[in-house]
């Protein structure tokens, strides 16, 4: 393979790689978006509790929004954070239940988190691949751990 095949062939594996990762972007953005209503909507007895765990759980997503974002930004790409690129990707369920609904919210929430982890399971093969580099495949395998943390706390309030 020439100089120029190998150039060619590494912008196309790094293009690959950012648009997964500006996919799975587009699902944080939206799942942050469905945390905060969360925690801006709920009502009861458990308030504040409620609003400040859904305030640590919007914080820990913000975080994994800015690392998704200059990772890949670092690449050289640009990260399409428009709300048409945000449709055109969601993956998540439709608001089925009332905004203030505390146990439908919750469900909703964690069904996002779950199908969120799932993808991000899915993808760690393709970008482990894809990268050649286990940075990318430990960088996702992070992300996917704070997803499953943030399940299992929704998880334990429904019980």
């Amino acid at each position: 393979m020439n100089q120029m095949t190998a150039t060619t062939s590494n912008r196309a594996r790094i293009k690959k790689i950012s648009n997964k990762l500006s996919s799975i972007l587009c699902d944080e953005y939206i799942l942050l978006t469905k945390t905060k209503n969360a925690k801006w909507n709920l009502q009861g007895i458990d308030f504040q509790d409620e609003y400040l765990f859904f305030n640590a759980q919007s914080s820990e997503i913000d975080l994994i929004i800015e690392h998704i974002e200059k990772r890949v930004h670092a690449s050289g790409h640009y990260a399409d954070v428009m709300l048409k690129a945000f449709l055109k990707v969601n993956r998540f369920n439709k608001r089925k239940k009332k905004i203030n609904d505390r146990e439908g919210c919750l469900i909703e929430l964690l069904g996002d988190h779950e199908n969120l982890i799932t993808v991000l399971k899915t993808n760690t093969p393709l970008l482990e691949t894809a990268s050649k580099n286990s940075r990318t495949d430990d960088f996702v395998v992070t992300i996917t751990e704070s997803h499953e943390k943030m399940a299992w706390f929704l998880r334990s309030y429904l019980k």
